[in-house]
């Protein structure tokens, strides 16, 4: 289960960058004497020194190469998500009829449940070898329960240094643990080490950089002095040149701050006082208000589609310090002991993992330009309104991830929970709901996303798909998607668009190394149901002569080939049948190559 954070609106995200030269001391001018600030109820100790090489922007975080997976992702096509209603539970049965390749989140530990090995059933991960399917592990990466045994000396505070408390439910009350504190890395290590000793064959974080949140989303949280400490470090190694006046001048640090730049690379900055900063510059109860000087210094650390250019503190500490550590000791820690590779991921798009996990929510900002994405459309009557395509935000999702990673990764989309989109997705008519998931699975597979079919919550009274009448066609896609997994593997997008003779179509076209081309057309003609579209004439272009055409559809009982024209280096094929989606796959004999 997710706490999800509400993504801070654009007239939030700052933009302040500032630069400086001059002498390599810290701020020593006197100002006047900060107000006096409350003592913390948090008691989060630092770690013992600045990063290695003394931190600072994220070019001058090292990165440890272990920290880089390998496992075999090549398989790994069809995607069930199914999280266990408890950790001792069987192996869902519904993953038994399925046999995805891969359950992404099967267990999740909350609370004090799931931190000893006696709280889960490892069994789960043996049956889900035995029919070939992976099976990964979870825990909440940020909630944090008073009965934990590390929340008096991990539990995060605000700027004026109190507990932040956050409503579970009417009754429960969570705070978040602070992943600046080498304590808590530990905790989560921990718990990870248990359960790859239990068989699981990677581990999912949930919510890893929560405590950056606040309890109205508004930035307030993280400020422990674990985290300070390192703000303090990051400050001095991201402008070593600037001179105590410089300090003073861009940033109205004052010596009274304790910003000391001219102790060793390891120590120094960690002294800093940032919330007595923060109490005298009067910003303690709204510190990410751009009236504080250091706010965007600071960052917006809880975003889940991590982006590392804006080079803030919390940014770049919490993915390239903060997570690399924890990513590297349980890699390590499986190699070590276990001779094998695990798969990290976490729910979001982040560093470091193996496939990239981003989550649908009602609360996004996944649209081109920031506004929301509606993932589950409906009518004024509420019925599914298979009109609308989502190629933009699974575009913008790529994107996203190619830019962090540097290159295309394996991706899969789930509905997250609990939430109005999947109430939504629960509420709709039988007919209706298997329309969403043939067009949206299609759209995300087509886009180069593989989406994972949502058997199960651990929510107690959610329906199962079984329940909700799904199974049959869960298995209908999964039978598609895995005998045609090399449609949507390796591949390119091309960018160039194909010529369709029916409006409403969503395309994509993409290049394979061995010169292939696959034309994904998706139909978004739609009334109540899908709108046929017959003897739809295709071209598209393509670099030399293909030497076959072949459809394929879940739509299809079997791959059926087609007759098809080349001239001026395009493909010309009528697709007989488009019901909601279709696949031309132009083929080359190895001796057109």
């Amino acid at each position: 289960m997710t706490i999800r954070a509400l993504p801070p609106s654009a007239a939030l995200v700052l933009t302040l960058m500032m630069t400086g030269s001059g002498g390599t001391r810290g701020p020593a001018s006197p100002a006047p004497t900060p107000p006096q600030t409350s003592v913390p109820q948090c008691a989060v100790s630092p770690a013992e020194s600045n990063p290695p090489g003394g931190g600072g922007a994220p070019a001058q975080i090292p990165i440890d190469p272990g920290v880089y997976g390998t496992a075999d992702m090549s398989k790994v096509t069809v995607f069930g998500f199914s999280q266990a209603l408890w950790n001792g539970a069987p192996l869902d049965p519904q993953i038994v009829q399925l046999v995805p390749d891969i359950v992404p989140r099967a267990w999740n530990r909350w609370d004090t449940s799931g931190l000893q090995p006696s709280d889960f059933n490892f069994q789960q991960p043996a049956a889900a070898h035995a029919q070939g399917t992976l099976f990964i592990g979870a825990t909440t990466a940020s909630v944090l329960f008073t009965d934990e045994p590390v929340f008096p000396q991990t539990a995060t505070c605000n700027a004026a240094g109190q507990l932040v408390p956050h409503s579970a439910s009417a009754t429960s009350v969570y705070y978040r643990g602070s992943i600046a504190s080498p304590a808590y890395r530990d905790y989560l290590v921990q718990i990870g080490e248990i359960q790859i000793d239990g068989g699981v064959d990677g581990l999912f974080f949930d919510e890893p950089f929560g405590m950056y949140n606040g309890a109205t989303f508004d930035g307030n949280e993280g400020f422990d002095d674990a985290s300070i400490a390192d703000f303090g470090g990051y400050l001095c190694a991201k402008y070593p040149g600037l001179t105590a006046d410089q300090w003073t001048a861009q940033f109205g640090i004052a010596a009274a701050d304790g910003l000391d730049c001219s102790l060793s690379a390891d120590q120094r900055g960690r002294g800093f006082d940032y919330r007595g900063y923060m109490a005298r510059q009067g910003v303690q109860n709204d510190p990410m208000n751009a009236s504080n000087p250091l706010a965007a210094e600071w960052g917006w650390g809880s975003n889940t589609r991590v982006d590392l250019s804006s080079g803030s503190f919390t940014t770049t500490y919490a993915n390239l310090v903060y997570w690399q550590s924890i990513v590297l000791r349980l890699r390590n820690y499986a190699r070590q002991k276990y001779g094998k590779e695990i798969y990290i991921t976490a729910n979001g798009i982040f560093p470091f993992v193996d496939f990239q996990m981003p989550n649908m929510y009602e609360y996004n900002s996944d649209a081109p330009d920031g506004s929301t994405e509606n993932y589950l459309p409906l009518t004024a009557g509420g019925h599914f309104d298979g009109t609308q395509t989502w190629q933009p935000a699974l575009q913008k999702f790529r994107q996203i991830s190619r830019k962090l990673v540097g290159h295309d990764m394996p991706m899969t989309l789930f509905i997250d929970w609990p939430g109005q989109l999947m109430t939504s997705y629960y509420q709709l008519p039988l007919q209706d709901r298997q329309d969403y998931m043939r067009s949206f699975t299609a759209e995300s597979y087509s886009n180069g996303i593989l989406f994972s079919l949502p058997l199960m919550t651990s929510i107690g009274g959610d329906p199962t798909a079984d329940q909700l009448g799904m199974m049959g066609l869960f298995r209908q896609l999964r039978d598609f998607y895995k005998k045609h997994e090399t449609l949507y593997r390796g591949g390119t997008d091309t960018g160039e668009q194909a010529v369709v003779a029916a409006p409403n179509v969503m395309q994509n076209l993409v290049a394979f190394p061995d010169g292939s081309r696959v034309l994904h057309l998706v139909n978004h003609n739609y009334a109540g149901g899908f709108v046929t579209q017959t003897n739809v004439a295709v071209s598209f272009p393509i670099p030399q002569q293909p030497s076959s055409v072949t459809l394929a559809s879940p739509d299809f009982p079997r791959d059926r080939p087609v007759a098809f024209t080349y001239a001026g280096r395009q493909v010309q094929v009528t697709v007989p049948q488009l019901v909601s989606y279709v696949a031309v796959h132009s083929r080359r004999s190895p001796r057109l190559k």
